[in-house]
């Protein structure tokens, strides 16, 4: 049984799943920026996340990952929730060139289709930090309206 149509049919999407996540991003730092709509700009962040761990999902699958993941680090905390949003999609998009990238080496070099792969979950970790303190400054700035 021939594994290879399967591995890169995750890979493939993988790098989906992250364009598709730019985009939500994209649109979430858009409305953010223009200062409007934040229940909508949440709405679009849920969306990016749920294709985030879509995207690593098919990653890990591709891969059979053994082992922890590369640890996301940390980002700027201080950035607005549009300078988040607008990182992460920028994340995701390099995370979707690598994996793309990896599905062209599939053939011809195992190796370097580990490493690209590699390379795009540490960017999709990464990416998934910038919406998570988006998110976290989102619900305080709901707990302020609720206390005023």
């Amino acid at each position: 049984m021939n594994s290879k149509p399967s591995k890169i049919g995750h890979l493939e999407a993988a790098a989906s799943h992250h364009e598709k996540a730019a985009i939500f991003h994209r649109e979430a730092s858009q409305f953010y920026e223009a200062g409007k709509n934040y229940e909508h700009a949440a709405h679009l962040a849920v969306l990016a996340h749920g294709h985030a761990q879509h995207a690593i999902d098919e990653v890990h699958v591709a891969a059979k990952h053994a082992g922890a993941p590369s640890s996301a680090g940390s980002v700027e905390s201080s950035l607005t929730a549009a300078q988040h949003h607008a990182a992460a999609s920028g994340l995701h998009t390099q995370a979707a060139q690598h994996v793309r990238h990896a599905v062209q080496l599939f053939d011809a070099d195992r190796s370097a289709v580990a490493h690209e792969t590699q390379l795009a979950l540490a960017l999709a970790l990464r990416a998934l930090v910038h919406g998570n303190e988006a998110a976290k400054q989102y619900v305080g700035s709901l707990r302020t309206k609720g206390a005023s």
